[in-house]
């Protein structure tokens, strides 16, 4: 027993490896590539001008996704908790946020709008590429809740039908030939 657990854990740090250092550097590669493709639209609209509140937008958007692009790595599940938490608490976090939210409200360019939109899509992947090896080390104990809680669901629907006192009603209530249909039909 204990040498399959040694090869089973010997298999899953090989997949880890194989996964960590030579497929996620390639799919990041393709992501970081999307990104590189929607900066250069966030950076003609900065060359075309337009609007105030375009430019600033465009403008925005563009810093944001150098410093995406610089920071891919940092997309995970863990870090994505730790975010939410710090966010929540910091009262100044959550103002620069709303800040910078209210210049993509002002925006009247389209196109910034769809490079922003596009732009979360691909991070959202990322997050998810990044997340993956996790996500798979946590299935089976995320499979083990799901059963036991069917099975506790099951068991308590089970207990309640056999607390069910239609049998016990129909006998004491009913006359001879309707608790014959009750209880043989």
């Amino acid at each position: 027993m204990l040498t399959v657990l040694f090869y089973v854990l010997l298999g899953l740090g090989a997949a880890h490896f194989i996964y960590e250092r030579i497929i996620l550097p390639s799919i990041r590669l393709h992501y970081r590539n999307q990104l590189f493709a929607l900066r250069d639209v966030a950076r003609e609209r900065i060359i075309e001008g337009g609007s105030e509140s375009s430019v600033q937008a465009a403008t925005l958007v563009h810093d944001s996704l150098n410093n995406a692009i610089n920071r891919l790595h940092l997309l995970t599940l863990p870090n994505k908790f730790r975010a939410q938490k710090r966010v929540a608490e910091d009262p100044a976090i959550r103002q620069k946020i709303k800040r910078e939210v209210d210049v993509f409200k002002r925006c009247d360019d389209e196109e910034i709008v769809k490079v922003l939109i596009k732009s979360g899509q691909v991070l959202e992947n990322v997050l998810v590429f990044n997340s993956l090896m996790l996500l798979l080390y946590m299935l089976p104990f995320v499979l083990a809740v799901v059963f036991f809680v069917k099975v506790v669901k099951t068991a308590s629907s089970v207990v309640q039908w056999v607390k069910g006192r239609e049998l016990e009603e129909a006998i004491m209530l009913l006359p001879d030939p309707q608790v014959r249909q009750v209880v043989y039909a």
